[in-house]
């Protein structure tokens, strides 16, 4: 694209988030805190124990990541977090949809409503829109996720926090690995850590194909990326880290109407959407990152760090719109072409003191888009790069300051306060004046704060918490207005949240209990008015909310057994009606949603449970895991619902030794062959809003560890 990758490296100061959340400062307990707590967090703060954190957070392991698993995807490990739902397309040109709580399930592709984060580096741009892939589960050792109130602080689009990384130690050693599957689907990894004087550093790569579950929709990913820390000391650290993703021409085979649904599931239709094979819609994806991070503890209870990074990001779509529908002067094409650059620094001090700590930062990002729209057809050739349509200049200026500070009143007592000042500035300038001109500014200004409260008693704990948020459109949100004309969608505009939870989580000798209640209120929520194509256009809505609840419950039985329950349910509704007009059928059409229709794209329950098993010599393990989901309404007037649906999948791995030498799994996902929607698009217009899942599929693979 026109963004050329050199423009990121005078930019690079460090590389972690842009908040205080992984400052990586050592432990910075309140008094009081659980000296011998093992699991440990830093999404908020410095290192601290889960026990004395106010508020719904969860750990992944490597091993969980990994064991017996294909390590592809998020969809195989986050289930089994309470309050995070993952609706697996199988359709690697779109991504999966990643939710919490509710937040991210209007997303049409990628993931919204969260923040993520990978080894320090935002895996969400500044207009948040975030990318799952880039999370390389081989190399990361820990995921985190934070739900809540308390993610609110991390300002924008920030309904929920999921954040990779990688732990260097001091022993050299690797893993490498292939495994093969149904749908001539294979995988081949490798992963390298590597020790020499103060340097510590792990290599990973990895390569992936598929044929695909439906017609049209095969793919291909290539994944590569370094993590490297120089320590002198233990004072001062420097960290390198650079990922790249290549996924050439994947092929999207769209969504499916309730006929053509009931066909597939019948065997008398193919699972694709003609028009997926006639404008053959696929999708090109590039990206590169590169980040460096240094920080310090000068002296006793003083801590500093500057962050820098930098994102390329590449993306070639074709679409599936008619030529007809390309004949008015306002239209874009039916080819996205595209280019962006996020560039970011963030620096802060901390101060920790003897009941608490104070961390005070900046944050400055720029995101620069190059966007370009083609007809997707030349005479009659359909699939093909036509005439240009679009061409435009977006950026998104980010300016932040943020507050982080916790204090331990009393021994028992703990609490965290966050606050985050945002301003956000869009701008579009339009290149491409044959159509009319479409330059346009939006300014944003924001503030988004939360504070929680715990208090331990013998092995348990409650903890409650509040805060206010806000997201604001991305630059794709505003490319396109739903009422069919060109220009930026000036009318949408962020969305306000306050929400409030109250939790418990109690410990036992092998158990773990946590459950949480909570509440969410949301003014002006950006949803999708329509969607055709591939192409998305969005509205704000009336009031919304959400109550649900979630449970975690994990622990030990005798002869090596365990188990894992995570289970949620959320009532998620329109609290008040509202209005919006669309493009439909060569015509402006008003919709009208009513107060009370649910939250399309939002289960009222969903979760995970897991039987497993290991052996007494560890060399064995195997697990049944079951997945259940109430049904999925498909737009804002609830015109329609995907069924809900069970399904379970059997996995069994075997190691030769737990550090070194051999190792294979083998899993049949779908065990019983369950055929079930795994996604729905939210709003189609032309109500293809059916992505089924895979059918029962098999997996083996082999590695060595070294």
């Amino acid at each position: 694209m026109r963004l050329p990758a050199r423009r990121l490296l005078p930019c690079l100061i460090a590389a972690t988030v842009a908040t205080p959340a992984v400052a990586q400062q050592p432990d910075a307990r309140p008094a009081g805190a659980d000296a011998t707590e093992l699991d440990r967090v830093r999404v908020v703060g410095a290192s601290r124990a889960l026990s004395s954190f106010p508020g719904a957070v969860d750990i992944v392991s490597g091993e969980q990541l990994r064991d017996g698993r294909r390590a592809l995807d998020l969809a195989e490990a986050l289930p089994r977090v309470p309050g995070i739902t993952v609706l697996d397309r199988r359709n690697y040109a779109q991504d999966l949809q990643l939710q919490s709580r509710g937040f991210g399930a209007r997303s049409t592709f990628g993931i919204r409503g969260l923040r993520l984060i990978v080894d320090g580096i935002p895996a969400s741009a500044s207009d948040g829109q975030g990318q799952a892939a880039t999370f390389a589960l081989d190399t990361l050792d820990r995921i985190e996720v934070l739900r809540g109130p308390l993610a609110l602080s991390y300002g924008n689009a920030a309904g929920g926090v999921v954040a990779g990384y990688t732990e260097l130690g001091d022993t050299p050693g690797g893993d490498v690995g292939a495994w093969f599957g149904s749908d001539a689907t294979r995988r081949a990894s490798l992963r390298h850590d590597g020790v020499a004087g103060d340097w510590r550093w792990r290599l990973g790569a990895s390569t992936f194909a598929t044929g695909g579950a439906r017609p049209h929709s095969a793919a291909e990913r290539h994944t590569a990326g370094l993590v490297a820390q120089w320590a002198r000391d233990e004072r001062t650290r420097v960290r390198v880290t650079a990922q790249w993703l290549d996924q050439p021409y994947t092929q999207d085979p769209l969504g499916l109407s309730r006929d053509a649904l009931r066909a597939y599931d019948a065997g008398t239709g193919p699972g694709t959407d003609p028009v997926a094979v006639q404008f053959n819609t696929r999708k090109r994806i590039g990206n590169r990152q590169l980040g460096l991070r240094w920080e310090s503890d000068y002296a006793p209870g003083r801590s500093a760090w500057v962050n820098g990074y930098g994102v390329a990001r590449d993306v070639v779509q074709f679409l599936a719109i008619p030529p007809g529908a390309q004949s008015p002067a306002s239209s874009a094409g039916g080819v996205i072409d595209l280019g962006r650059e996020q560039l970011g620094v963030d620096a802060g001090h901390r101060w920790t003191f003897e009941r608490g700590a104070l961390a005070l930062g900046v944050e400055v990002g720029r995101l620069d888009e190059d966007r370009r729209g083609y007809e997707n057809f030349v005479g009659s050739a359909l699939g093909v790069r036509g005439r240009l349509r679009r061409d435009e200049a977006n950026r998104v200026d980010q300016r932040e300051a943020y507050a982080v500070g916790e204090w331990a009143p009393a021994p028992d007592w703990s609490l965290l306060a966050g606050l985050r000042h945002a301003r956000l500035d869009f701008e579009s300038r339009d290149a491409f004046p044959a159509n009319g001109d479409d330059s346009g500014a939006l300014r944003f200004s924001r503030t988004a704060g939360s504070l929680g409260v715990a208090r331990a008693f013998g092995r348990g704990e409650t903890f409650a918490s509040v805060g206010r948020g806000f997201e604001t459109p991305t630059i794709t949100e505003l490319a396109y207005r739903p009422d069919g004309q060109g220009g930026f969608n000036r009318d949408l505009q962020p969305a306000r949240i306050r929400s409030g939870e109250v939790g418990w989580r109690w410990r036992g000798d092998g158990v773990r209990l946590s459950a949480a209640l909570y509440r969410i209120d949301g003014d002006g929520e950006i949803v999708p008015a329509d969607s055709r194509g591939g192409r998305a256009s969005f509205t704000n809505a009336g009031d919304t909310r959400r109550d649900g609840v979630e449970l975690g419950l994990e622990g030990d039985l005798p002869r090596g057994l365990g188990y894992v329950l995570a289970a949620n349910a959320v009532r998620a509704r329109f609290s008040a009606p509202f209005a919006y007009t669309v493009f439909a059928g060569g015509a402006v059409v008003t919709r009208t949603v009513d107060a009370g229709n649910r939250i399309p794209g939002v289960p009222r329950a969903d979760g995970y449970a897991e039987l497993n098993w290991r052996s007494a010599d560890a060399a064995w393990s195997s697990a049944i895991e079951a997945r259940f989901s109430a049904g999925l309404p498909v737009d804002d007037r609830n015109s329609d619902e995907a069924a809900g649906h069970a399904r379970f999948n059997l996995r069994v791995a075997w190691a030769a030794d737990a550090d070194a030498g051999l190792h294979a799994f083998a899993r049949v996902d779908n065990l019983f062959d369950r055929r079930h929607v795994g996604s729905v698009i939210v709003n189609e217009g032309n109500a293809r809003f059916f992505e089924p899942a895979d059918r029962r599929s098999f997996t083996v693979g082999v590695g060595w560890r070294y």
